[in-house]
């Protein structure tokens, strides 16, 4: 019985044949096993301007794109490694340290503008100077902020070079800070009065209630938690006789996957439980009374029942916060009110961390004082400023 074609193995080419399509200029193709397993047709031609006379330059830019396609171990990374493989590596690693999926897809959508500007260069022929060059031509092109993330790919990829002793030192602390002509304002903090007002305008919106915006909002107001830990509250999460709720994951969108509930955190001081104003129980008391959505178990759910995607959340209250009398804020723009009216109130800001989930304070209050406590204080505080409402 005759045998099949061999398998190829992760990182393998197969045979290389090429073409002549006249002119001087030939095309050389091969199968190539990539690193997700799949095996893929890769071609490449002379180079413009080159006359090819037997095909062999068309080879060389074959053989050159495939050895950049190939992600090396880390313990395989040298001098002669390019910056495309390398990078690869280091996101590997992310990904199987458990960095959230979100910030992978982000980082590997500015790795890919990042190659056209330094992924042919090798470990050995990244230089400050280059890297500068290149970082800085990202900024020009792409923006500050892709410059900033492509930035920090580099340092973490290169560090993987300087411990396999690829180089001496990793080139990017000699980079230049990128700094925007227009530095971000951030999210903008709401007064005492503005969330009272606010609190009384959506109850009046007719989008919010048609929309479940009432409710989550409310929270938000309530307890300072980023979107994606508000939509991943499930009703096992909340303690009714100790007044607290229990942040215990977050919704992220994974490339491929759709949305999910993880059961983990921004930070390690992210899962944390709070205690809760008396607003903040009124409203999950009466939520708990109506209908269900699904069966997933989580508070604010969609419309469908399944898992809430806080994109689109945000985007709904982008639609209605001008109508609302907040124009300019964003959801965030609670959890900034919340860490406001903490410090104003004169409280630690070891208090605000707690509260929000925070990793540091300062270098002494992390090593020599506890953490994830519960403060009653904050939630008597939330109460106090929303008093006002109901009078």
């Amino acid at each position: 019985m005759p045998r099949g074609r061999p398998p190829l193995r992760i990182g393998q080419h197969g045979k290389i044949t090429r073409k002549d399509l006249g002119k001087g200029v030939w095309l050389a193709r091969c199968r190539f096993r990539d690193d997700d397993g799949v095996v893929r047709i890769v071609e490449r031609r002379t180079p413009p301007g080159r006359r090819d006379q037997y095909g062999k330059l068309a080879e060389d830019e074959l053989l050159e794109h495939l050895d950049s396609r190939r992600t090396p171990s880390e313990d395989e990374v040298t001098s002669s490694t390019t910056i495309a493989a390398l990078v690869r590596t280091y996101l590997a690693r992310l990904e199987e340290e458990g960095r959230a999926a979100a910030t992978i897809d982000t980082y590997k959508f500015a790795a890919g503008k990042l190659e056209g500007k330094l992924g042919g260069v090798r470990v050995g022929e990244a230089t400050a100077r280059r890297v500068d060059t290149a970082i800085r031509a990202m900024s020009k092109t792409h923006g500050p902020t892709m410059a900033r993330q492509a930035k920090t790919i580099l340092r973490g990829a290169l560090g993987l070079a300087v411990l396999a002793g690829a180089l001496d030192s990793n080139p990017v602390r000699d980079v230049s800070p990128i700094k925007s002509k227009t530095p971000p304002a951030g999210a903008r903090a709401l007064t005492a009065d503005e969330l009272r007002a606010l609190l009384i305008a959506l109850d009046d919106s007719e989008y919010c209630k048609a929309n479940d915006l009432v409710d989550p909002i409310t929270l938000l107001i309530a307890t300072g938690l980023r979107r994606s830990e508000l939509l991943a509250l499930r009703w096992a999460d909340v303690d009714d006789e100790a007044g607290t709720v229990t942040v215990s994951g977050k919704v992220v969108r994974a490339k491929g996957a759709g949305l999910k509930r993880v059961e983990e955190a921004k930070t390690a001081a992210g899962l944390r439980t709070i205690p809760l104003p008396l607003f903040a129980l009124e409203v999950l008391k009466r939520r708990a009374d109506q209908p269900q959505h699904g069966d997933l178990g989580v508070i604010f759910p969609s419309t469908a029942g399944t898992l809430r995607d806080p994109n689109n959340f945000g985007k709904q209250w982008r639609k209605v916060r001008d109508d609302l009398g907040v124009k300019d804020t964003t959801t965030h723009s609670f959890r900034k009110s919340v860490a406001t009216l903490i410090d104003e109130e004169g409280l630690s800001p070891r208090v605000g961390a707690d509260h929000l989930g925070h990793r540091h304070v300062s270098m002494t209050m992390d090593r020599y004082m506890s953490r994830r406590r519960t403060h009653s204080a904050v939630a008597q505080l939330l109460d106090r400023v929303v008093a006002e409402k109901n009078e």
